[in-house]
């Protein structure tokens, strides 16, 4: 409603402008000149603006989408490694012993794995305290 009240608001100040200005002018664009109602010359100039407008609106649009789909696609690359690199962790943690929780990066050692000094427990226990 409050649209259409607007258009509405628009259309009369158009009209308006168009019985108030309804004198010819003359344009030169290079070697050709021409004779047009003021208010065409106006309405032209205007709509040219917004056509403009909607053309550089949409690239910018068409440029962010497409920067968020690339975003989107790295980001779900990059999940899927961090999914591969916990399974790996966790693979190793259970061969040498220790105890990882799939939400938590640190790890709790078994008694066995923890009475052994970090060297002989392993490169990535000794890794994981630091």
């Amino acid at each position: 409603m409050p649209f259409m009240i607007v258009s509405a608001i628009v259309a009369v100040l158009v009209a308006i402008l168009a019985v108030q200005n309804s004198m010819m002018v003359d344009l030169t664009l290079f070697m050709w000149s021409f004779q047009l109602n003021l208010v065409l010359v106006v309405l032209l100039s205007v709509i040219c603006g917004l056509l403009l407008g909607i053309v550089w609106g949409l690239t910018v649009k068409t440029r962010s989408m497409w920067q968020t789909r690339k975003l989107n696609e790295q980001i779900a690359l990059l999940e899927d490694d961090k999914r591969i690199l916990r399974d790996k962790v966790e693979q190793l943690m259970k061969a040498q012993g220790g105890v990882m929780d799939p939400a938590d990066t640190t790890t709790t050692p078994t008694a066995e794995a923890a009475a052994k000094p970090a060297s002989a427990a392993g490169p990535l226990n000794a890794f994981m305290k630091r």
